[in-house]
């Protein structure tokens, strides 16, 4: 059981009212239960009855816990607010739900000598339902258009984070955990993940948002990196023409060009004539400017040559 959090990021709070408003069936709400009381819910246990309190600062959540005690189990809740007026003066939902007992042995937390039991993969209700609960509980995920892709829930106790790992494997889902001075956190930060945790929990349109985001920011990011390619290669291409024409430069004030051979003076006349162009360039217009068409590779050798020339006058 766990102290309250409060999760403030529109994102996460969009994906759970969407899941909130679920009406699934009874082993999947059941499962939903286990989950929030697993992550959220404060016992008390006074002189052999149980009682558990829930706090949350979203009234949807409240509701949602309200709704599930009544589907479940036909038990009302007692809930109550107070504003937090040192803060941000937004209420805080008390909820108050009690003999539980029965409760607690049907979901397997507790066993009939009233012990604890740990989360175990042996659990007999749907996935589905199990991490819809975790994630109401203690879950949040990142705004992706402002942000990084992250997704986490915050577990009490070792065994919880290894219990939503082993469940998240059975869908290929790769999540990773860490302890933080909040619990240890389960966390999964590839996108194609994320989007398939949304699509279990039931949360189809935020799922559906949350691809076309994904896909904008990736178009977005493909779209930098060619644009970067491109003045990345233009530059190249500049300093590569710059280079040839310092090479025919040398030569004809080293030797002259006559002798040369004609390969060798229609590759100057086409750099000469395109101080600028690039080799592919230079070939579409070679045909144009010397009366035959060379090949884009065919120019490169022929720079490669005048190169080697240069190199020799240089060095005397």
């Amino acid at each position: 059981m766990q102290q309250n959090v409060v999760v403030n990021m529109s994102f996460a709070l969009d994906v759970k009212k969407e899941i909130s408003a679920i009406d699934a069936n009874i082993d999947s709400l059941k499962a939903e239960l286990y989950g929030i009381i697993k992550l959220k819910a404060n016992l008390i246990i006074s002189q052999n009855t149980f009682q558990l309190e829930f706090i949350t600062s979203i009234l949807f959540l409240a509701r949602r816990i309200v709704y599930l005690f009544k589907k479940v189990y036909n038990i009302n809740s007692e809930i109550f607010s107070k504003k937090r007026e040192n803060l941000d003066y937004k209420n805080l939902y008390y909820l108050v739900v009690k003999d539980v007992k029965d409760v607690l042995l049907d979901l397997n937390i507790i066993d009939e000598n009233l012990n604890f039991l740990d989360a175990s993969e042996n659990y007999i209700y749907n996935d589905e339902g199990l991490l819809r609960g975790f994630f109401l509980a203690r879950g949040s995920i990142n705004n992706p258009q402002k942000a990084n892709y992250h997704l986490e829930i915050v577990c009490n106790y070792q065994d919880e984070s290894n219990f939503i790992i082993k469940i998240l494997q059975k869908y290929q889902i790769h999540a990773k955990q860490i302890k933080r001075a909040k619990g240890i956190v389960v966390y999964i930060k590839k996108a194609e993940h994320i989007g398939d945790f949304l699509k279990i929990i039931g949360a189809t349109n935020m799922m559906f948002e949350f691809e076309n985001i994904r896909i904008k920011r990736d178009l977005s990011n493909v779209v930098n990196r060619v644009l970067n390619c491109d003045i990345a290669n233009s530059e190249r291409t500049q300093a590569s023409a710059q280079r040839q024409l310092n090479d025919i430069k040398t030569i004809i004030d080293g030797k002259g060009i006559n002798s040369l051979s004609n390969r060798l003076v229609e590759a100057i006349i086409l750099r000469t004539t395109y101080p600028d162009a690039s080799l592919s360039e230079l070939s579409e217009v070679s045909e144009e400017v010397i009366g035959r068409r060379l090949s884009k590779s065919g120019i490169n050798h022929c720079f490669r040559d005048l190169h080697e020339i240069a190199k020799t006058i240089k060095k005397g």
